[in-house]
């Protein structure tokens, strides 16, 4: 044991303010070493110091009082390590969520330009193998690698190799407009195939898109994308209320998520005939 000391002095020597001290007091990670029960006046221990600076020290880096209480409570230097790396791994986590604001907002300083690129294209009517399902925007993503793993192990059975096809996506507008709606994920159809069970042959037809190419997969920039597309198409063509068609390229086998380019194809009227 060391020396008593007020919660003034043992203030001045931990950095802590005295309605700190009574919070851990209360919720129990530093008691006090002695409380008068008549003045009711708190004195620690100068033995004591070094514990409340760890309590400092982790409150600053933004762990948890359940974590630090854990971290106190133990001597067994493994789980303490545990618990330090755990926090980590927690904020370099939230690092990198704070960088990526961080670019999300400069972006948005910069507004939505109309795209120098966008290519109006028809597209023939294509025999594929699908999937769709009624699904919750906040759902898609597993439904998306779950649903398209399934299709393309379902290629690779067909053709006997690996499935080399650009998968492609349709999304109605309730999905944008209430957050829930049909999603299906589609390839082009092997020929002399028969789908296996979960998965249907269907033929897209023919329709008109104007078509803007992102870099790269669903990442936070794709809004930007999509609304410099949808200015172009309403401002200088005839919008359609279509499902929107997405086309992914540059995935690899080994790594069918990765996505080098995304085609974001908007439908529209077309007031040019179809060629002969």
């Amino acid at each position: 044991m060391g020396a008593r000391v007020s919660i003034g002095d043992f203030a001045v020597m931990t950095s802590l303010s005295r309605k700190a001290l009574r919070h851990y007091h209360d919720i129990g990670i530093l008691e006090p070493a002695h409380v008068d029960l008549h003045t009711g006046y708190r004195f620690y221990d100068t033995s004591q110091v070094d514990h409340a600076h760890i309590i400092r020290r982790f409150r600053s880096l933004g762990m948890s009082i359940p974590d630090i209480k854990a971290l106190l409570s133990t001597d067994d230097a493994a789980a303490r390590t545990e618990i330090i790396t755990t926090h980590l791994q927690q904020m370099e986590v939230q690092l990198q969520q704070t960088r990526d604001t961080v670019g999300a907002l400069r972006e948005l300083l910069s507004p939505v330009d109309t795209p120098a690129s966008v290519e109006l294209r028809r597209e023939p009517a294509l025999a594929v193998w699908s999937i769709g399902a009624t699904i919750e925007v906040s759902a898609i993503d597993s439904w998306f690698v779950v649903t398209l793993r399934t299709l393309r192990d379902a290629v690779a059975t067909a053709t006997g190799a690996p499935s080399t096809v650009v998968p492609g996506g349709l999304y109605d507008r309730a999905l944008f407009l209430e957050s829930r709606g049909k999603a299906t994920l589609f390839v082009p159809a092997p020929q002399s195939a028969t789908p296996p069970e979960g998965v249907r042959a269907e033929v897209l037809p023919q329709a008109e898109f104007a078509v803007l190419t992102h870099p790269g997969g669903h990442d936070e920039s794709i809004d930007r994308s999509y609304g410099a597309l949808g200015i172009y198409a309403n401002e200088h063509l005839i919008s359609d209320q279509g499902p929107i068609r997405e086309h992914y390229i540059g995935a690899t086998p080994s790594d069918p998520t990765a996505f080098t380019a995304t085609e974001i194809c908007w439908p529209i009227f077309s007031t040019t005939p179809p060629p002969e």
